[in-house]
């Protein structure tokens, strides 16, 4: 099954803590007169806040949250932690990935006793007064885990960065690979080796020999395939699936705005798609990555007549992070931008488009000056090309973009490429982010689009300009974590900060 970051829930257990006193009395801890100081008063309160504590939950816990069972319990002035309020708490202790509680005076010993046995995060509800700092100091030094936030909205971000991290340790990554699974011949700016990747995040990874996923891409023939004689189980694709393939093919000609691919070269990145899907959902993995000169060099791409961008287009605009040229990295960085923001990623060869003293921009393959003719301001701009757009930038759960559909290959024509016009997204904001190869930084930026290019263009091209506040910080920043720079429509550099925190990252910010 394909379980995607944005499937992925966060399991809140809340518990409120409510706080009566067993008699009448004044002292150097009552701060009310008359009727509010008796057993009976607090009673009535305790109810009236803990409804206000879940109503609060029920109102700002975004889709990122799966809310268990509340609790409520009282405490008395008698100081206890009787045994079974712990056992309380942690009925369903397996499923809870963090604790959010209402508590104050006279409760303090619980939240942190709660957090010693289970291990387990505590946030505490923003209106809870001195006990945010006081907890969270106590917490912290005890080695232990807790989140303040000053606001709701803060609990919810928090939330949505926790989404991410736990999306992480679940995600299983299909590998495609032909020499070496943890980097190809175009792509040494990825993770140093897998084995930090699951140490760091607890991702794992399903390793595919490439050539039998290229042999899957054909019915299975007598025999069985090439590469495993005599196997007659394999998931090649089935006469049906290639039915799905033509179906798909001509629902892509019919909806794009210009195609200049022959409808049988199309079909052929189409099989590749459904072929891959297929494998992603019967690994149980989340997102996809395969080698570009590797396989290149082995013929097979020309010989079937297909690229696997397309592939990458079309799993993007699910959800399903899919990188090329064996971009792990990449595709970990878009699964942290697709689950936070619920926009699918672009990724590309990313430069600084370098301001000369003439006036112009130095010149760099697949960029057409021209394209910022309109650019009044040519300081601090930054290019991302490639050929793997997709119709949801702005939204996966939204309505598809116009799109084109070019080819990769310019003399025979083969690898069908989706194109997006970035021209029509000038004033757009943007955010950028990629893990360091070695897992210890977070790069994150942001910008505004100012221009785009090659919508009608075939090959490996289609790029989106964009303008950063300053392009010598965010270049060096760059240097930390590799070439390829994905990114997603919007301003979510907050949420990312915080990813990059909660995952002990240092976060290159620009």
């Amino acid at each position: 099954m394909i379980r995607r970051g944005l499937d992925v829930k966060v399991n809140v257990k809340p518990i409120f803590l409510g706080l009566q006193h067993q008699y009448y009395y004044e002292g150097p801890c009552r701060f009310a007169k008359g009727d509010a100081l008796t057993p009976e008063y607090e009673a009535i309160m305790a109810q009236e806040l803990q409804k206000q504590f879940f109503a609060n939950i029920d109102a700002h816990m975004p889709d990122a949250v799966k809310i268990l069972k509340p609790v409520f319990i009282m405490c008395h002035d008698d100081w206890l932690a009787p045994e079974s309020a712990f056992e309380e708490m942690t009925t369903d202790e397996e499923e809870i990935d963090v604790f959010l509680i209402s508590g104050g005076i006279a409760r303090s010993a619980l939240l942190i006793e709660l957090a010693e046995r289970t291990h387990k995060p505590i946030i505490q509800d923003p209106e809870v007064f001195a006990d945010l700092t006081a907890i969270g100091a106590a917490l912290r030094a005890r080695g232990l885990v807790g989140y303040e936030h000053l606001t709701w909205e803060g609990i919810a971000t928090r939330m949505r960065a926790l989404r991410v991290v736990k999306a992480l340790k679940q995600a299983n990554i299909m590998l495609a690979v032909r020499f070496d699974a943890n980097s190809a011949k175009s792509g040494n700016d990825t993770f140093v080796t897998l084995n930090h990747v699951t140490e760091a995040f607890g991702t794992h990874f399903r390793i595919l020999n490439l050539h039998e996923l290229l042999d899957y891409m054909q019915p299975i023939p007598e025999g069985g395939n090439y590469t495993t004689p005599g196997r007659m189980n394999t998931p090649n694709i089935t006469p049906e699936e290639i039915e799905q393939a033509e179906a798909l093919a001509k629902e892509l000609e019919d909806g794009a705005e210009e195609v200049s691919i022959r409808h049988e070269y199309l079909v052929n990145s189409c099989k590749a798609y459904i072929e891959v899907r297929k494998l992603l959902d019967l690994n149980d993995c989340c997102a996809f990555t395969a080698p570009c000169p590797d396989l290149c060099s082995t013929r097979r791409s020309n010989e079937m007549k297909f690229t696997f961008c397309l592939t990458h287009s079309l799993l993007n605009e699910q959800g399903i992070p899919s990188a090329c040229e064996y971009d792990i990295d990449a595709a970990l960085s878009m699964l942290i931008l697709s689950t936070i923001s619920g926009h699918a990623p672009f990724m590309g060869n990313t430069l600084p488009l370098v301001y000369q003293a003439d006036g112009t921009i130095r010149q760099i393959k697949h960029f057409n000056q021209e394209d910022i003719a309109d650019v009044g301001d040519l300081h601090n701009l930054v290019y991302t090309g490639h050929s793997v757009p997709n119709r949801k930038l702005k939204g996966i759960d939204g309505a598809p973009d116009p799109y084109g559909i070019h080819h990769f290959a310019y003399d025979q024509g083969f690898g069908a490429v989706m194109r997006h016009d970035f021209k029509k997204d000038v004033g757009q904001e943007i955010t950028v982010a990629r893990l360091s190869p070695d897992c210890k930084k977070l790069f994150v930026g942001h910008g505004t689009v100012v221009a785009g290019g090659d919508y009608s263009s075939d090959n490996c091209n289609g790029y989106v300009v964009y303008r950063v506040e300053n392009q010598e910080k965010f270049f060096a920043a760059q240097c930390h974590v590799g070439n390829h720079l994905p990114l997603i429509y919007g301003n979510y550099v907050k949420e990312l900060e915080m990813v990059g925190e909660t995952l002990g990252l240092q976060v290159l910010s620009v």
